[in-house]
């Protein structure tokens, strides 16, 4: 799971969550009207935050992508597992058949390409 499918998982809990804190929710009823209005408030606002940052994530990851676009071959694969898919090294070494030490590298050349171009990954 990537950083934005788990965001998009926190979203989705909080808002059903919220559903049950609104107008004849199971969690409204149990409370009175004032803390469930609370609790509905403090709900907003982690959804709002955590729909803030997905935003920053899914416009981060766009940029890489537009990047990434740039390379071919391995290293395009390398810098996709590695950013968009978010896999260690270890697992991209394996999924290529190249070694952990020759992805290690080639991934250190292709980052060290990448910041000096003025991009951060």
């Amino acid at each position: 799971m990537t950083d934005i499918d788990i965001l998009e998982l926190e979203i989705e809990c909080k808002e059903k969550e919220l559903s049950r804190w609104l107008d004849g929710g199971d969690l409204e009823k149990t409370q009175t009207f004032l803390t469930s209005l609370e609790k509905q408030g403090e709900i907003k606002e982690v959804i709002n935050n955590l729909k803030t940052k997905l935003e920053e994530k899914q416009s981060h990851r766009d940029k890489i992508v537009t990047l990434i676009e740039r390379f071919e071959g391995l290293d395009n694969r390398i810098l996709i597992m590695r950013y968009v898919d978010e896999l260690s090294l270890s697992e991209i070494a394996i999924l290529t058949g190249y070694s952990y030490q020759y992805i290690r590298d080639r991934h250190a050349r292709l980052k060290k390409i990448i910041e000096f171009n003025g991009t951060k990954v």
